[in-house]
């Protein structure tokens, strides 16, 4: 078994290997930081839809249990948070060192940061379609 975040769900749809889960937000999002600014693919405050690898070949209706290692949640929330902040300062220095004014570097640092996110962007579509981030079903619970 993977260690790592883990929810229990029911499979609502399958496709190409992949599964949709319907799961309710459980332990895991509630020690989550960021839980207040989390609405994964759902309108419900209760629910939310995991779309994981169906390795184990779950069908519509199981109830099974997916799995996200924390190394791949802790790469993802680097990726996502810090990667831009780095550009920011990255950008913010050079901005500096070139010109030697504050309101340039401040603007060097704004365009370094949307930089780093279109690269992270291009980086994200490759990686989905890798799969690279995406939970995994880890079991199948027959009634």
């Amino acid at each position: 078994m993977q260690e790592g975040m883990t929810e229990e769900g029911i499979v609502i749809e399958v496709h190409n290997g992949m599964a949709k889960v319907r799961a309710v937000r459980g332990t895991s999002c509630g020690s989550c930081a960021s839980k207040s600014l989390c609405k994964p693919s759902s309108g419900s405050d209760t629910n939310v839809v995991i779309e994981a690898k169906n390795e184990l070949g779950a069908s519509v209706g199981e109830m099974v249990e997916v799995s996200m290692r924390s190394k791949t949640f802790l790469t993802a929330s680097f990726i996502a948070y810090m990667v831009p902040l780095i550009g920011f300062f990255i950008g913010s220095f050079v901005g500096k060192a070139v010109t030697g004014s504050d309101p340039y570097a401040a603007l060097s640092g704004i365009l370094f940061m949307i930089i780093f996110y279109v690269g992270i962007w291009l980086y994200n579509k490759s990686a989905l379609k890798d799969g690279k981030y995406n939970p995994v079903i880890i079991s199948v619970k027959h009634p």
